[in-house]
């Protein structure tokens, strides 16, 4: 790995040399039986609302500030949680600065990190897919590079204030800069303020801060230093899904099982509590008029903790727990359900508040008379910790030997470190909380070693602060070489890039696990991975307002550290077979633009090989906690975009989108089932998963709107959305031969078991009114919008199978859904000098 990553920086820098030399100026379910580098100005907040082209150069067509579909996909049809092409978020490449922010874990970027700070994120490059980006290679999900450069920032001075009922209630933003001086010095500040007692889901307050801070020194014509500091520390109660039979009982589809009150006010189990901030250091190196050469250092650090409830010897504190439902009773067809009973328990959920949600003061009462019995806690809060420290560095070089080609190159070096622990944050009353494993001492009674979660120092009775259950670090490093060529003739643009990367982690286990006292602790076995990506395209440049426009790809990733070991928290065991995954991802486009028109209509297609995924829960057949592994997950992205925006008059403009996709996954994963308390890996058997849709995102999507532009600074926007084939995620050991040998190979029921759920689809209305005032040296803008004005409460945006399965009782464990929000709305005001 070390060899590998010098060998990097040897290449990066002679290609560096020799630039600096170079003497140039300037549903169908499966079965057993079926085997350009602008600089845009757009806000990152989906909150904020925030002439054709005859010349020879097309570049940019794509550039996702400009893109009708983008604009649009990205926050209108967001309420369903609409995902464009289906991708996740590990598929797009952010960078801030140059510096990549993805997560090394999961691969994917926290926006949440720079959360309220609007105006100073505002600054940004961004391209759609495969398309060429001057500042990295992104990835088929395209690329954007946040520029916080404070000379590069808007010269202002303003004060917003809004209000809304979604996620918080109130929020104040502030930002300050200077722009370039004649000192050739530029400064930015800015601040903002989130919070609210309750959104728009009861429980879920929110408190947030956020910071930021930049400095700029022009040295010359030549070097310019920048530093960028910010961060967004937040606090907020998260929403959890909820089974359909509780949400019919209390007539609400919004239903929160995380909160219950505490002494008379609302206390949610399960908030999410995070600070990482970032400091990056720029050098911007203008070597000649045709080579410009930027380097950034970064390190980002912080915490990051959800928190939960924890129980020992003790009923599950949950309410919607599956035995506190009505259901419970009839969920063996062959018992029948006391219907006296049945009525009490739905009377209960109905009128009882400690019964719907969690009972706060029952715990702390059921500690506290176990303590004067002597007695640890048998129920606590909880903090699980992803905290983590990182140094990134990148160098992008920029080099335009003719005015018809660019050739930009890069290299990027990260070095992580994550700390995954527990950490007792509430004993609930209680005195202490013995550090030992339950199913542990259930499975292996009389075995004082196996219970122990740290055998170093053994039945520890913990306290408020100190760390329990699990203490291990992941380590990444990584190292990425790429670039890319464009060349222009006057009807013709092409472009290739390439990238070569090496990533290597491991394991360190900080605890002695008594399940596995020598895997858990110390390093493991270092994990090496060495990956490369092609992609090239080209624009045809048919007259000019009419555009062909054809990307291509291969590429391949490491494998992400989550999902390459079982089970992390005890032990080192990793994954068999881990491999790269490998993508193949292809679009053509057609595009027009004119004075009254432009529209992109797009078709691609993505296919994904050897994908990894695990999957932890309880299996009833086993009574004690698993781990599913899959290996070779294949799936298909294909459909086809359009967006249009026609200019009907000079004030009134007409929006029309549309995505139609299919999503399925195209393989049959091989999954091993391994028991956590003692890593014996299971026999390998096929998931039955072909043809399956992926979840998590509307496949088809569309939306109409109409913008109306008033010459006195006031507008009108309004859109009509519609959402489609949505589906449910999926248990897949419920598509094994094992789970359904109790059946006969012509049962209806195995249809019933296995057939994916298909959400119904839905409309949704929005509509937003501002108006602009010019007042003195002020600037006054006033936003006010209505989503989902209609009040469509009945749209499934999300949800999954429970993976508790138990055959004889199939209605046992039901699926969870969460729904789009009702009517929302938000009120903008800002003044700016």
């Amino acid at each position: 790995m070390r060899r590998l990553l010098l060998f990097i920086v040897f290449i990066y820098a002679t290609a560096t040399l020799q630039a600096q030399n170079t003497k140039v100026p300037g549903t169908v379910s499966d079965s057993t039986n079926n085997a350009n580098s602008g600089v845009a100005e757009v806000s990152v907040s989906a909150l904020d609302f925030d002439d054709e082209n005859k010349g020879q150069n097309v570049s940019g067509l794509l550039h996702s500030g400009t893109d009708v579909f983008i604009n649009t996909a990205s926050y209108t049809l967001s309420a369903a949680y609409f995902r464009m092409r289906g991708y996740d978020s590990d598929d797009a490449s952010v960078y801030m600065n140059g510096i990549t922010v993805n997560d090394p874990e999961n691969g994917r970027p926290s926006w949440s990190e720079w959360g309220g700070l609007n105006d100073a994120m505002r600054n940004k490059e961004s391209v759609n897919g495969l398309s060429p980006a001057r500042f990295g290679f992104g990835f088929i999900g395209g690329a954007t590079n946040i520029i916080t450069r404070a000379s590069l920032q808007r010269k202002q001075n303003k004060l917003s204030y809004s209000m809304s009922d979604k996620s918080y209630t109130n929020r104040i933003m502030y930002t300050y800069s200077t722009g370039l001086m004649k000192n050739n010095w530029a400064f930015t500040f800015s601040g903002s303020r989130r919070w609210g007692n309750e959104g728009f889901v009861e429980g879920t307050f929110y408190d947030s801060y956020s910071y930021f801070g930049a400095a700029e020194k022009k040295i010359n014509n030549k070097h310019s230093i920048g530093l960028t500091i910010y961060g967004s520390p937040t606090k907020r109660g998260a929403q959890a899904a909820g089974t359909q039979e509780a949400y019919d009982i209390l007539g609400t589809n919004y239903y929160n099982p995380n909160w219950g009150y505490q002494n008379g006010e609302k206390r949610n189990a399960k908030v999410k509590n995070f600070h990482e901030p970032m400091t990056i250091l720029n050098h911007n190196w203008n070597i000649n008029s045709k080579t410009k050469l930027s380097n950034s250092l970064g390190y980002s650090f912080g915490k990051n903790a959800t928190s939960n409830l924890n129980w020992y010897n003790a009923p599950d504190p949950r309410p919607d727990y599956y035995r506190n439902l009505p259901s419970y009773q009839s969920a063996y067809p062959d018992v029948a359900a006391d219907p006296i009973l049945v009525a009490n328990i739905t009377d209960s959920w109905k009128n009882d508040v400690n019964v719907r949600q969690i009972n706060w003061d029952k715990l702390y009462q059921i500690n506290a008379l176990g303590s004067l019995a002597g007695k640890t806690a048998n129920y606590i809060a909880e903090d699980k910790r992803n905290d983590h420290s990182q140094i990134s560095f990148s160098s992008l070089l920029n080099f335009q030997p003719t005015e018809k080609t660019i050739i930009t190159g890069g290299l990027e070096l990260n070095k992580y470190t994550g700390y995954h622990f527990k950490v007792v944050t509430d004993l609930l009353g209680g005195s202490g909380w013995m550090d030992i494993d339950q199913f542990a001492e259930r499975d292996f009674k009389g075995d004082t070693t196996k219970l122990q979660n740290n055998l170093l120092n053994p039945n520890h009775i913990v306290k408020v602060g100190d760390k329990f259950g699990y203490d291990y670090n992941t380590y990444v490093n990584s190292g990425l070489l790429w670039a890319q060529a464009e060349f222009s003739f006057n009807k013709l643009e092409l472009f290739a890039a390439g990238n070569i990367s090496a990533t290597q982690f491991w394991r360190k286990g900080n605890m002695a696990n008594g399940r596995d006292s020598i895997g858990s602790y110390g390093n493991s076995e270092k994990n090496n991975f060495l990956n490369y990506a092609v992609k090239a395209g080209a624009t045809y440049k048919i007259s000019g307002h009419h555009y062909l426009v054809g990307n291509i790809g291969y590429l391949t990733r490491a494998p992400f550290v989550r999902d390459a070991y079982l089970f992390p928290s005890i032990t080192s065991v990793m994954v068999p077979n881990l491999t790269s995954e490998k993508i193949a991802s292809g679009d053509i486009s057609y595009i027009m633009k004119t004075q009254s028109l432009n529209i992109r209509l797009t078709a691609y297609q993505t296919m994904y090989y050897d994908g990894v995924k695990i999957i932890n829960y309880y299996a009833d057949d086993l009574s004690t906690f698993v781990n599913l592994s899959m290996t070779g997950i294949d799936k298909v992205h294909q459909g086809v975009e359009l967006g249009a925006e026609i200019k009907a008059t000079s004030t009134v403009s007409v929006i029309a989108v549309g995505s139609l996709g299919n999503f399925r996954y195209t393989s049959r994963p091989t999954g091993i089932v391994t028991i956590e308390n003692d890593f014996v890996l299971g026999t390998p058997h096929t998931i039955y998963q072909k043809n399956f849709y992926v979840s998590g995102t509307p496949q088809n999507a569309a939306s109409l709107g109409i913008k109306y532009a008033h010459p006195k600074l006031w507008f009108f926007n309004a859109n009509l959305n519609y959402f489609d084939k949505m589906y449910l995620d999926f248990n897949p050991e419920r598509r094994t031969s094992e789970a359904l040998s109790g059946l006969y190979p012509d049962d209806p029921n195995i249809i019933t078991y296995t057939k994916q759920e298909k959400l119904d689809g839905g409309f949704t209305l929005d509509a937003s009114l501002g108006k602009s005032i010019y007042y003195k040296k002020y600037f006054i803008n006033l936003n006010f919008s209505v989503n989902n004005i209609l009040d469509n409460q009945k749209l499934v945006t999300n949800g999954y199978e429970n993976m508790r399965f138990v055959l004889e009782a199939p209605n046992k464990f039901h699926s969870k859904y969460f729904y789009g929000l009702g009517r929302t709305f938000f009120l903008n005001l800002q003044v700016r000098i």
